[in-house]
This record gives structure tokens, sequence and C-alpha cells, in this order.
């Protein structure tokens, strides 16, 4: 079972609130993070894009479905 969130880190001076993208594969206990300076659709689907799929590919490994909280931050709205 493949898990991705959002998860607000705090806010630095100058930059503003940081928040982490991450995602779990519960079954090969890889987790992999990334942080940014928004929470949306877009970099949820950045976070798939440049380090999950990648990772999936690599491992020779299918991505078949991801569980998530259905937040606005990963919904097209």
């Amino acid at each position: 079972m493949e898990c991705q969130d959002t998860y607000y880190v705090g806010t630095i001076k100058g930059v503003g609130r940081i928040y982490q993208q991450t995602f779990i594969d519960s079954y090969s206990k890889v987790a992999m993070a990334k942080l940014y300076d928004r929470k949306n659709a877009l970099v949820a689907a950045d976070m798939l894009n440049d380090k999950v799929i990648p990772w999936f590919e690599e491992e020779g490994a299918r991505l078949l479905r991801i569980l998530t909280d259905r937040g606005t931050k990963v919904l097209w709205k």
C-alpha cells in the first residue's frame, strides 16, 4: 500500500510556510519526502513525478494505487 500526505513543517523567515510532501510504500518500507512552500495538487503531482515514479521504474515495480485523505492538496477542484 502506498500512502501520500502533506505535513506543515513550520515557517522560515523570508520564505514563509514550509510543507513536506511525504510518500510511504508500506510493503517495501521505503519513504520519500520533499519540501515545498505551498500545498496543492501541483506539488503532490510533482512529488510523484520527481521522486516516486522514477523509483518504482528503477525497481521494476508497478505503482497501482495511492492512499490519500482526499484533501484539496491532492484533488483537482
